[in-house]
């Protein structure tokens, strides 16, 4: 017989960018497993409905944090509520960021670096500060949302620079905590269907502009295009690794920068 427990109940779960797409789909796969919930975004009318409707549906505990984790005090402020409402922090998801098709010769500075604090200095913040919490219990899970395109160019210079960035922080944050019973891996997703991709004047539109059709479409003509599998994914399809991973099941996995993107990759040595 298969022993489908997870062993999650009652871990505390750290989300960063929680509010839509990939982060609130996680939240929502913790609190099936009967998770603590500590969810931070920077839109934090979205982040509260978004905790109404777990409470609802899920009747689990979620702390939400209004955090712009640019800002090391705010990563200050979300891991000390944090602390302070359960005790301690067992999983940590970092999950916010951000995309947009751009010229990499005109792409400012300031937006480059900008992306870098949001994508990849966030992530180190973030990791250090949690890492206490877990040496106590010799015990925890760090899960960062990398993509594809920080193994192989998406056109977004920025964007696939910072996300190359994540899953180096990852490997090195894995060897370094490997001792003190934490592992540390990262999710790489392919084209997901969140609103980073089909929101008003986001992915879909700017590439739609590119191709001459419409969002849909041009999400659509690059899905047949590019993916085997001919479609996006959906943000529980990435949920559901990142699941995986935090779990008992995954005990013996770290360091790893996981693809889930429907075939789009396949080179053995990325």
């Amino acid at each position: 017989m298969i022993d489908l427990d997870l062993g999650l109940r009652g871990k505390v779960v750290m989300i960063t960018g929680a509010a839509q797409g990939i982060g609130k789909s996680c939240a929502m796969a913790f609190a099936e497993e009967g998770c603590k919930l500590s969810l931070c975004d920077i839109n934090e009318e979205k982040l509260i409905k978004t905790a109404d409707e777990i409470k609802t549906s899920r009747g689990v505990e979620v702390l939400t944090v209004r955090a712009d984790v640019t800002k090391k005090e705010d990563i200050d402020k979300f891991v000390a509520k944090t602390v302070e409402s359960f005790g301690g922090v067992d999983i940590l998801v970092n999950n916010a960021g951000t995309a947009r098709f751009s010229d990499l010769m005109e792409l400012s500075e300031e937006q480059i670096v900008f992306n870098m604090d949001l994508m990849v200095y966030a992530v180190i913040r973030l990791s250090r500060a949690v890492v206490p919490y877990m040496r106590k219990k010799k015990w925890g899970r760090i899960i960062n949302i990398s993509s594809i395109f920080g193994k192989q160019p998406g056109g977004l210079l920025d964007y696939d620079t910072a996300k190359a960035a994540v899953i180096m922080v990852t490997k090195d944050f894995a060897n370094y905590l490997a001792k003190d019973g934490i592992l540390v891996n990262a999710v790489c997703p392919g084209p997901i269907r969140t609103p980073l991709w089909e929101g008003s004047g986001q992915l879909g539109d700017q590439l739609g502009k590119i191709l001459g059709l419409s969002s849909s479409e041009a999400i659509e003509t690059f899905a047949k295009q590019n993916i085997p599998l001919g479609r996006y994914g959906y943000p529980e399809e990435i949920a559901n690794v990142v699941l995986f991973l935090a779990s008992e099941k995954a005990s013996y996995i770290t360091g790893q920068a996981i693809n889930v993107d429907g075939g789009m990759i396949k080179a053995a040595y990325i």
